[in-house]
């Protein structure tokens, strides 16, 4: 692939976001910008961000980090010093969007809270994001995506249809992948180019500045992406409600001859066309009759189905599957996620050399703009790499 610098035409082309954020929520919501065509700087440390050696690395970089960092610019700065503070101030009156995550507390003491600088730039959009938010209980405890997946109730719904606890209920487990951490990355990106219409708008309108404080906390948005479906039966309040099973139980991995394919057993639907594709005697059994009943009946049902899956390959399973029209997949192992035949028909994965970490399996952005072109924005910077260019054109337009 050949990775250039953004094209004017891309979406975000002109929008520059100076980033003085690590970890993953923040700089995967700017990454996302940065494949839209914005020009995103990275302030680091001189020590850089502590998930440059996360995942497979090489050259010194690791792959999580140039997934979160691609496209972008690094600037060392040590903010901890006065001058450091000035330098990255000044880089902020520069900028469309400010964004960072460090604890609450921590940018007022350093001098660049969102209330001085707002005032200074009133344009500027002011983005901050936290575990918990500035006050309440939480607000100063550190925290990962682990701890919103248990206060969200996300542990305790990927525990149902599970292995029970001494107490005879569900044991909550963890999703392995950063759900919470790529959820505050999804919102983020959204609400930034929210704020960037609206500033628009209202300057198109005659107003003046039109920039603002976003606040954005990974519990708030962890909850926002989890309770539509995780909070079934929980949403409706009062009397008088039709109550639900949740189908949990039913929604999992099934085990075939040769390997695994993905199934919900409990749906309304589909449920004439899963007994049909597995087996229609499945159609006359009063344990299954119902949508209730068969969320009562969970673990015997999926027993009746894996009786007969076990029989079949993954590739007899799907052409049941297909041909009754009913919802299923295989389940790829990683290694063969970009083989498989839909994910290489939809070009979602490339293969190309970076010059900083070598030859990489990239995903290309999700959203595909058919006006503008749209491409991965380039590499994962090396650290400080941009510093001198950065500071230097900044400088010349100060003293201009």
């Amino acid at each position: 692939m050949d990775v250039t610098e953004p094209s004017h035409t891309l979406p975000l082309a002109g929008v520059r976001v100076v980033e003085a954020a690590q970890m993953i929520s923040a700089p995967l919501a700017t990454s996302i910008l940065s494949d839209q065509g914005a020009e995103v700087i990275k302030i680091e440390a001189p020590t850089g961000d502590r998930m440059r050696g996360l995942g497979d690395f090489r050259n010194g970089m690791g792959s999580v980090f140039h997934a979160c960092n691609r496209g972008k610019k690094s600037v060392v700065i040590d903010t901890k010093t006065d001058d450091g503070r000035d330098t990255l101030i000044n880089l902020m009156g520069t900028a469309d969007v400010f964004v960072q995550n460090f604890r609450p507390g921590a940018v007022e003491r350093m001098g660049i809270g969102p209330d001085e600088i707002c005032a200074r730039f009133p344009s500027l959009i002011y983005v901050s994001i936290s575990g918990f938010g500035p006050t309440g209980p939480y607000a100063d405890q550190m925290v990962y995506d682990f701890v919103i997946q248990g206060l969200s109730g996300s542990a305790a719904l990927e525990g149902l249809g599970g292995p029970l606890d001494r107490n005879g209920k569900p044991t909550p487990r963890l999703s392995k992948g950063l759900v919470i951490d790529k959820a505050t990355a999804l919102t983020a990106a959204q609400a930034i180019s929210a704020a960037l219409f609206q500033r628009e708008r209202a300057q198109k309108n005659g107003g003046e500045g039109g920039g603002q404080h976003l606040q954005l906390t990974m519990l708030d948005a962890g909850l926002q992406f989890f309770w539509p479906d995780g909070g079934w039966n929980h949403a409706l309040q009062g009397d008088d409600i039709q109550v639900m099973p949740h189908p949990a139980a039913n929604y999992d991995v099934r085990t075939c001859s040769d390997g695994y394919v993905t199934l919900n057993l409990g749906t309304n639907s589909t449920w004439g066309r899963l007994c049909a594709a597995v087996d229609p005697a499945l159609a006359d059994d009063p344990r299954f009759a119902t949508f209730t009943d068969r969320q009562a009946h969970a673990a015997e049902l999926g027993q009746a189905v894996d009786a007969v899956l076990s029989t079949m390959t993954v590739q007899e399973a799907l052409a049941r599957f297909k041909a009754n029209d009913l919802p299923g997949g295989a389940v790829a192992t990683l290694d063969d996620v970009h083989l498989d035949p839909q994910v290489d028909h939809n070009d979602a994965f490339v293969e190309w050399d970076s010059p900083s970490i070598g030859t990489i399996r990239d995903v290309r952005p999700a959203a595909r703009f058919h006006a503008t072109r749209g491409e991965i924005a380039g590499e994962a910077p090396i650290l400080g790499a941009h510093t001198e260019a950065v500071l230097s054109a900044m400088n010349a337009g100060l003293e201009a």
